[in-house]
């Protein structure tokens, strides 16, 4: 058996494997962000008990979770959408009818881990951005604070 039957018959396995990831991601991603809206509320409530360090760490924890799960969720639903394509075509290829049937079925079952990358990569930029958007602020009100309190 040759490195491309292998391959085949790991790739037959479907976009299933990849769904799993993207809903763990999802499930992820929403608690990074329940609990990012939790700490800043609180951070604002408390903001010069804070040394600069400490806010800074504070503030920025976890926000490399969604930006990488906002890059790269795409690709993992485009790696689905891929491994469903061949399982398409394969099922197409060993099928005795031919038809356009065959292979709808199976692309549009395999377009669905491109949607489920999407719909975890979009919140995940948007919270993102945001909560960079937050800590900027929250950071510059600190400094004019800390200054002004020091006069």
């Amino acid at each position: 058996m040759g490195l491309t039957e292998v391959i085949l018959k790991l790739a037959l396995i479907g976009g299933d494997p990849v769904l799993y990831i993207l809903l763990l991601m999802s499930v992820i991603s929403v608690a990074v962000i329940i609990e990012r809206i939790i700490v800043i509320k609180k951070v604002e409530k408390t903001l010069l008990d804070y040394s600069p360090l400490e806010l800074k760490l504070t503030l920025e924890k976890r926000l490399g979770i969604l930006a990488t799960f906002g890059n790269n969720a795409p690709f993992i639903g485009l790696f689905g959408t891929v491994l469903g394509v061949i399982k398409a075509f394969y099922d197409l290829g060993n099928s005795s009818e031919f038809g356009v049937k065959v292979v709808m079925q199976g692309i549009s079952e395999a377009l669905v881990a491109t949607a489920m990358g999407l719909f975890v990569a979009i919140p995940s930029v948007i919270a993102y951005n945001y909560f960079v958007r937050k800590v900027k602020t929250l950071l510059l009100i600190y400094e004019f604070k800390k200054e002004y309190n020091s006069k």
